[in-house]
């Protein structure tokens, strides 16, 4: 049975907490992409260890699902942190 990655999740739970807390503020989009860099950094440098395992074709599907997974959820948390923030 796989170990869960409980560093991982916390990297993206903080990221989300981040980038929600720059919608409230009504950080400018560029700040916004600045915090989505980062959190794919933290994304590969927390699964580089698994990724290695994978051949790269199934490698190359995974992470590109994931990171549009990842610019998903982090838009609708800073979308909904701007609405909530009053900024849109």
């Amino acid at each position: 049975m796989r170990k869960p990655n409980i560093r991982s999740a916390a990297a993206d739970f903080g990221f989300l907490a981040v980038i929600f807390r720059a919608g409230v503020a009504g950080a400018a989009a560029s700040v916004a992409l600045l915090i989505f860099a980062a959190a794919l950094v933290t994304w590969w440098w927390t699964r580089r260890a698994a990724l290695a395992q994978m051949a790269l074709r199934t490698r190359l599907t995974q992470s590109a699902v994931a990171i549009l997974m990842l610019a998903a959820v982090m838009g609708l948390f800073y979308w909904i942190g701007l609405a909530l923030g009053g900024h849109v």
